[in-house]
């Protein structure tokens, strides 16, 4: 990608992100309860007995609000570790020790690696998308390359209305989720 546009996308990354930080802690929980109720309903849900979750951060969406409804389902929840330039997904039970990793992320302290594949739906977290569903991340590239190497697993990404534009700049690399999801949108 060339100069100006890793500036493009860098500005704008943190513009959205300033909004973000704003929103009031109601406000999170409103909303991603809205995100979160939605994205229960999604048919695409039933396809994976597996499910990728994050450990929400800096006013993410808080997908830890449906944990015990996905485990419910009969859903087994798995959430990110971060090595080095690689991430991988690791089990997520009520029970496991988590500490924070990289970043200042909660990440399980020793539990078993997931074997991603098409019974496998991650739930991706974004700085801001696109309505035709681009994504710009928090510049790390870790859920692009975890997607590349696992071309089978299904993807939605959760955001704030606020964080979906009409368009982002946007390269080769960048995986697009197959469904976008806000509080009052599906892309």
């Amino acid at each position: 990608m060339n100069e100006l546009r890793y500036e493009e996308k860098k500005k704008l990354r943190r513009k959205i992100l300033d909004e973000r930080r704003a929103l009031t802690e109601e406000a999170i929980k409103e909303r991603s309860g809205k995100i979160c109720d939605r994205f229960l309903a999604l048919p695409i849900l039933s396809e994976a007995s597996k499910v990728c979750i994050y450990m929400p951060i800096n006013n993410e969406v808080d997908v830890s609000l449906m944990t015990d409804r996905l485990r419910s389902l009969g859903k087994t929840l798995y959430i990110p570790k971060v090595g080095g330039s690689s991430m991988h997904f690791h089990l997520y039970e009520p029970d496991t020790a988590l500490s924070p990793g990289s970043f200042g992320i909660l990440e399980p302290c020793d539990s078993p690696m997931l074997s991603a594949d098409a019974d496998t739906l991650i739930v991706m977290p974004g700085a801001c998308f696109s309505e035709g569903r681009d994504r710009i991340g928090y510049g790390g590239g870790y859920y692009d390359r975890y997607i590349k190497k696992h071309p089978d697993v299904l993807t939605v990404a959760v955001a704030y209305d606020l964080q979906v534009l009409p368009e982002i700049p946007s390269a080769g690399h960048d995986q697009k989720p197959m469904i976008l999801l806000t509080e009052t949108r599906q892309f």
